[in-house]
């Protein structure tokens, strides 16, 4: 599919009018569907109904009148709500959360139930007929229908409850704790999804340039942008298919979430020598059209933009004007959820090869130090200027490095700990503080070398401890 078509689709479904969109189009159906059965059942569904059934059309037209104007005042109601919720998110957590209140289902459901029995009663205020009168050539009959009635009354009913559900669910959006879980969540469950990327077959090396011989027989150009922006999503396998297809070697400049000038190379391509006129060359739109770009940033295929909303939700709540640090101690728990899945996963390489073994892709992933440096080094001013923040990204670096299996991971944690340790040195706390800390980093130390230490101190009730 075009990168393009994959971004339309994906802002279709965080757009907040999609599922009311969807919502409306299956009442329209439904009307037709309810009128149908009351034109056709007439006289068998009034013997059947029995309370349920009214036998005069204006009852049912003031029903139904009644029930469309209060949904339009209901789903302007909801609307204003919604908006209020959005601004107060947006200026307390920051505007890169707009979109996740705009794609709450939630929300979308609310305004959907409105707008959805507002259109039914709508349509079948249409069929409804108060008839003429008795003796009038040509006369047209009454017609109540009475199943359309029966299901209208019923949306109501599920109005009112979807109406109850969303006064609760507002205040509950924007209590901080369930924004940060929810970022945290998707970042989590983003991370599993992502690695190893599907992009071809895996090359069991790690080494950061491959062999240059390899280019001897391919002739290079790049690919430019045509216009600027973020980019917000790849089709690294139409790219894969395409460089299969082409006998060719692409490499990808930018990752989603990188942003292009206009001009820019988004690739590189080498093509077989004399092949630059053929075939390849002059569908070089299938690799151009496999970048979309827009006007921000988006979780799509992008970790780090899910990574940032945490760490400027925390920078919000340490600032000297809000100064929440267990704000920020929530952030980082949810740091500590992420770094761990992310030391669990397997990155592949950025050498990506079809089913023949032939490399076609280099596309370097989002690497753990990328991903550690994300984290830690932006957030790290703003958690060394405060003690309660400060050991908590200690706790949760020394236990990520104590449990590390792998050297490299290791060593990029311990790093994140030394530096974090100069930068509450430089900060301007207590003396006292200051002491406090450095003990903390002391043990911090001995617990990431001897990890018959580390054990001992888990299974006690100190600062890293509690939890035996």
């Amino acid at each position: 599919m075009n990168a393009r078509l994959i971004k339309f689709w994906n802002d279709l479904q965080s757009s907040y009018y999609f599922i009311p969109g969807l919502m409306a189009l299956g009442a329209i159906l439904l009307a037709v569907l309810t009128s149908h059965i009351d034109k056709t059942l007439e006289f068998e569904i009034s013997e059947k109904l029995g309370w349920f059934y009214s036998n005069k059309a204006d009852g049912a037209r003031a029903i139904l009148t009644t029930i469309a104007g209060s949904m339009m005042t209901v789903a302007a109601v909801t609307f204003s709500i919604t908006m209020v919720a959005v601004t107060s998110a947006a200026g307390q957590y920051g505007p890169r959360l707009i979109g996740n209140f705009m794609r709450d289902r939630a929300n979308q459901v609310t305004l959907g139930t409105f707008t959805s029995t507002f259109v039914y009663c709508l349509l079948i205020l249409r069929v409804a007929r108060t008839g003429d009168s008795n003796g009038v050539e040509n006369a047209v009959s009454e017609f109540v229908p009475n199943v359309s009635l029966l299901v209208a009354m019923l949306m109501t009913m599920f109005s009112v409850g979807v109406m109850i559900y969303f006064i609760h669910h507002i205040p509950e959006t924007l209590n901080v704790g369930n924004i940060t879980g929810k970022v945290g969540r998707k970042l989590r469950n983003d991370i599993k999804k992502m690695f190893p990327d599907d992009i071809g077959d895996e090359e069991n090396t790690t080494a950061p340039e491959i062999d240059s011989s390899l280019f001897k027989n391919y002739e290079s150009f790049d690919l430019h942008a045509k216009a600027e922006g973020y980019i917000q999503a790849v089709n690294e396998e139409a790219i894969l298919n395409w460089a299969h297809d082409n006998d060719a070697i692409v490499r990808l400049y930018y990752r989603p979430g990188d942003f292009a000038i206009k001009g820019n190379a988004l690739m590189r391509i080498w093509l077989k020598k004399g092949n630059q006129s053929g075939e390849a060359n002059k569908n070089l739109e299938t690799p151009r059209n496999s970048f979309a770009m827009g006007q921000q940033r988006t979780a799509h295929q992008n970790i780090l933009f899910l990574a940032d909303e945490l760490v400027e939700i925390l920078v919000r709540a340490l600032s000297p004007g809000i100064n929440d640090p267990f704000t920020a101690i929530n952030c980082i728990n949810w740091f500590h959820s992420a770094l761990k899945t992310m030391m669990l996963v397997k990155i592949p390489s950025p050498y990506r090869r079809d089913e023949k073994g032939d490399l076609r892709v280099i596309a370097h992933p989002v690497s753990f130090e990328r991903f550690v440096s994300v984290i830690c080094d932006q957030s790290r001013p703003y958690i060394a200027a405060d003690r309660n923040a400060a050991l908590k990204m200690l706790t949760i670096l020394t236990e990520l490095s104590a449990e590390a299996n792998r050297k490299g991971h290791r060593e990029i944690l311990t790093k994140q700990i030394k530096n974090l340790r100069l930068s509450v040195k430089d900060n301007p706390q207590s003396e006292f503080e200051r002491k406090n800390l450095e003990i903390y980093f002391d043990q911090s130390e001995r617990m990431i070398a001897n990890p018959e230490y580390y054990e001992e101190v888990l299974s006690g009730e100190g600062w890293i401890g509690g939890r035996s």
